[in-house]
């Protein structure tokens, strides 16, 4: 899709107030205006009747529909033409780093954000769409949340911020509730997550020689560090740290196969600036110094 059919919103105007979180109630126009968003946004329809475009595909939407919609998707909801009756939508924009990470520390936190891992579970490729719809009895529960949480934020009384970080994780598991009893197994949701680590697996083999920290690693994939990790050296059988010295060490290898260049210089090009580091490393992983390995190398 052309960059220049949709617009960014980068969420400066809705997070003014320092938390990353906003709440409000809108009655969608007819105009098109197809967008991507820096931030997560749960949408739910109140009334009416429209369309959502989301991605490369259109869905006739109306009361009791939901979607969670995250970084980077393009997507619009749209009413009808009069005299049809307009689409009312509820929007609650977040980012992760809302939801209080200290609540993984109990058990039933932890299966809800490993369940709700957002672009892992969620995976908003346009297929997957009608699997995040919640239609029938959940409808009345839902959309009292988003009045509670609409309430707060409009009203703003002390303690609204903690109000609202409460209603979301209500939300949440009410739509954890919901995608678990639709018949989704465990097998679908592991594929996602495998998904995600072999994204992540890409980003680190490009980036190697690079410092990358954890947390921006969790953060591409919408997972807790903690999960992550977990979940990285179930696929990969190693850790994050491993993983990345051995793609270096296996560089560095190559360099001083096809190159003259010093081992001090080679260490640099792979990220390392400690040398004595490198060869450490170096030898742990390979037997040898990068000395001997040259040597090696050129003896046959």
């Amino acid at each position: 899709m052309n960059d220049n059919k949709f617009y960014r919103d980068t969420g400066k105007s809705f997070f003014r107030n320092g938390n990353s979180i906003y709440i409000n109630y809108i009655n969608e126009n007819t105009e098109p205006h197809l967008h991507v968003h820096d931030f997560i946004e749960i949408s739910y329809v109140a009334s009416g009747t429209g369309i959502h475009i989301i991605g490369d595909k259109q869905y006739d939407v109306g009361k009791g529909d939901l979607f969670l919609i995250n970084y980077h998707i393009p997507h619009e909801f749209r009413s009808f033409p009069a005299p049809t009756a307009p689409l009312m939508v509820y929007n609650c924009v977040f980012k992760p780093d809302f939801i209080d990470m200290n609540l993984l520390d109990y058990k039933e936190f932890t299966d809800v954000i490993n369940y709700l891992s957002f672009r892992s579970i969620f995976a908003l490729e346009s297929e997957n769409i009608e699997d995040i719809k919640i239609l029938g009895v959940e409808n009345n529960s839902l959309e009292a949340i988003y009045k509670k949480m609409l309430t707060e934020f409009t009203e703003k009384e002390e303690g609204y911020i903690e109000l609202l970080r409460v209603y979301l994780i209500e939300l949440l598991i009410k739509i954890f509730r919901s995608y678990k009893n639709s018949g989704t197994n465990t097998t679908t949701m592991m594929s996602h997550h495998a998904k995600m680590i072999k994204q992540s697996i890409q980003y680190l083999k490009l980036n190697y020689s690079v410092n990358t920290k954890l947390t921006d690693l969790a953060a591409q994939s919408f997972l807790s560090p903690t999960y992550f990790c977990k979940l990285f050296k179930d696929y990969a059988g190693m850790t994050i740290s491993e993983y990345v010295q051995r793609l270096r060490i296996e560089e560095a290898c190559n360099l001083l196969t096809a190159t003259e260049d010093k081992v001090i210089v080679i260490a640099q090009k792979v990220g390392y600036n400690d040398i004595k580091h490198f060869n450490e490393v170096f030898k742990r992983l390979t037997g040898m110094t990068p000395r001997e390995y040259k040597k090696q190398i050129r003896s046959k």
